[in-house]
């Protein structure tokens, strides 16, 4: 399909494909960072459209989509992985430019974002209400991706 959208020029080649597409999120055991002994769970967003995020404090790009993703949270659920990151880094990037998330998860080691297919952070994932994959979006979200592909997204999946 991505071959075919290619040749007829209707491929955006700006967006990574992703082979989640379609698909339940990889099994994503990883440590809240509010409470280390707790783990990210998406039963809690079952039946709704929601957000992932992959973001880290040492990321310029995950500072400048922080007012997309705190106008995103006003709407539905969304999720953060601080990807290789320290907590109490993630904690002073969290208070100075906000906290949009409904739950956050450590990535420490990088595994579950190799298992997402992670090319770099910022990323971002849109989950349908079935809790599959619908979008995979790397790069930060600015506004031109927010009308162009985030909101469509969200919407055809509402």
């Amino acid at each position: 399909m991505a071959l075919l959208a290619t040749l007829s020029g209707n491929r955006d080649v700006t967006q990574l494909p992703s082979v989640l597409i379609g698909k339940a999120p990889p099994r994503t055991d990883l440590p809240l960072l509010s409470d280390p002994a707790s783990f990210l769970d998406f039963s809690d967003v079952s039946g709704q459209v929601t957000v992932v995020n992959f973001f880290a404090s040492w990321c310029a790009p995950c500072r400048a989509e922080a007012p997309a993703l705190e106008a995103l949270s006003q709407q539905l659920p969304v999720i953060g992985i601080a990807y290789k990151d320290k907590p109490e880094d993630t904690d002073a990037f969290l208070r100075q430019y906000g906290n949009p998330f409904s739950q956050i998860a450590v990535d420490f080691d990088g595994q579950a974002a190799l298992r997402w297919g992670l090319y770099g952070v910022p990323e971002t994932y849109i989950l349908n209400k079935q809790g599959k994959i619908i979008l995979r979006h790397a790069g930060p979200i600015d506004k031109g991706v927010m009308d162009r592909l985030i909101m469509p997204a969200i919407e055809n999946a509402r």
